[in-house]
């Protein structure tokens, strides 16, 4: 059985572009939700680094690594197996990252 993708584009403000393909756990329930997530966070973080506060690339992921923590163990099961799920997840998304094609975002 072929795993669900999830198409993704990510900008960055000095103007370059990735196009990400992401591979989707086979449970997952709605892709369409997961990339609404991942789009949310990102504006989330945009609008926080706006308003100007001190904040580092390292203190944000920083954060998001305490993020995921807390929300796997928000979800109640074994805490080994969630932190083995967690590492899977980010070790495949991380990968997908990598290999996604860049290019200079367009203007218009």
């Amino acid at each position: 059985m072929s795993r669900q993708i999830l198409q993704f584009v990510a900008v960055t403000e000095g103007g370059r572009a990735f196009d990400i393909e992401f591979p989707l756990h086979p449970e997952t329930r709605s892709a369409q939700s997961v990339s609404d997530l991942v789009t949310r966070l990102l504006e989330v973080i945009s609008a926080h680094v706006q308003d100007g506060g001190e904040v580092s690339d390292g203190d944000i992921l920083q954060a998001l690594a305490m993020t995921a923590a807390i929300r796997g163990r928000m979800v109640g099961g074994e805490p080994a197996t969630l932190k083995d799920l967690t590492g899977q997840l980010y070790d495949e998304a991380w990968q997908a990252v990598t290999g996604a094609h860049e290019y200079p975002a367009g203007r218009a």
